[in-house]
């Protein structure tokens, strides 16, 4: 995969939106519909949140040759001022994972000696 990062969520809808013209989606000819061709994620910052919007990047090495090849299906959307990155920045802000457990916060509850009866004798 490659990113396009932006300053703001804004700017990359903006920019999804430019290639869903491109694209032709039906919102920009009938006024419903698809209006974006690529999906936007926004990073969890709590402060100026940047976005990203995902490109997809095959990377493979020719069996022949040797030779890296490296291929974009959306290439033609993408213009000269859009420069893609391999990777997120490093002080990007990512949200919690829903599905961790909790290590910080968890409290064990203080156990009791409790004395069960015996069980009944028959």
């Amino acid at each position: 995969m490659a990113y396009l990062i932006f300053e703001s969520k804004e700017e990359a809808q903006a920019r999804s939106e430019q290639a869903g013209i491109a694209k032709g989606l039906s919102y920009h000819k009938t006024g419903s519909g698809s209006r974006y061709w690529w999906g936007v994620s926004e990073e969890a910052a709590e402060e100026n949140p940047r976005a990203y919007i995902e490109i997809k990047k095959f990377v493979w090495t020719d069996e022949e040759s040797g030779e890296e090849q490296v291929s974009i299906p959306d290439q033609t959307l993408l213009t000269e001022e859009d420069t893609l990155v391999d990777s997120l920045p490093e002080d990007w802000v990512f949200a919690p994972d829903p599905m961790a457990v909790p290590t910080e916060d968890v409290v064990e509850e203080p156990t009791e000696d409790v004395t069960e009866d015996p069980p009944l004798a028959d």
